[in-house]
């Protein structure tokens, strides 16, 4: 499954990538090596795969490749990608799925010239116009539980970012394994600018990663 895995990363705008994937993190590298001993039942993976064969998305299309499972955003209920409990759900699901079958890792990226814009305001806004304090929980719910599938998900996840991501799709990127981005790529978290608290762990993993300073 390797040079399938090659072409898909490249498909999305990402080359001069090199043989092997390094920097998945020590605690998945255990988890399949103790998974290669144990017997996948192929009753199951028939299952799965055909239920979610079945299960039509809307906001991403999910690929099941020999040895892995591609995962693209492609939103139609948010503009330019952009993440709202819709697109979130349905990305958990299909990881929750990847996590089940005999994928042995899952790679991420998006349709288009946009990897992700973050969270879709204007979808937040319009239901902030009854009970503001129910839809602001259940945003927060929705944002929490989704950045803990990524945090959860025992698999490798590589990333390949093939245009701007922006706020919460710039912050999930330290929660995955590998990030591979093109020259059309650009990264950008303006909290600030939107009176918005940092997310997906980025206050604990931007600095750890770039430093203090950055």
């Amino acid at each position: 499954g390797t040079s399938t895995f090659m072409e898909a990363l490249a498909a999305n705008g990402t080359t001069n990538i090199q043989t092997s994937v390094t920097g998945v993190t020590a605690s998945k590298r255990r988890f399949i090596d103790d998974r290669r001993d144990q017997p996948f039942d192929k009753r199951l993976r028939f299952s799965v795969r055909q239920t979610e064969s079945a299960y039509r998305y809307r906001d991403i299309v999910v690929r099941k490749q020999d040895g892995f499972t591609h995962i693209l955003l492609s939103t139609k209920s948010s503009e330019n990608n952009s993440l709202n409990p819709e697109v979130m759900k349905e990305v958990q699901s299909a990881l929750n799925t990847a996590a089940a079958d005999d994928s042995k890792l899952v790679l991420f990226s998006a349709v288009g010239s946009t990897f992700c814009c973050g969270l879709d305001f204007i979808y937040f806004i319009r239901r902030l116009t009854d009970d503001r304090k129910k839809e602001s929980t259940k945003m927060a719910e929705a944002i929490r539980n989704f950045v803990n599938t990524f945090i959860q998900f025992k698999k490798p996840i590589i990333v390949a970012v093939n245009g701007p991501a922006i706020g919460l799709g710039a912050s999930i990127l330290p929660l995955c394994d590998v990030v591979w981005a093109n020259e059309k790529a650009w990264f950008q978290t303006p909290y600030t600018t939107f009176g918005q608290s940092p997310d997906g762990c980025s206050s604990l993993t931007f600095p750890r990663i770039m430093g203090l300073a950055s």
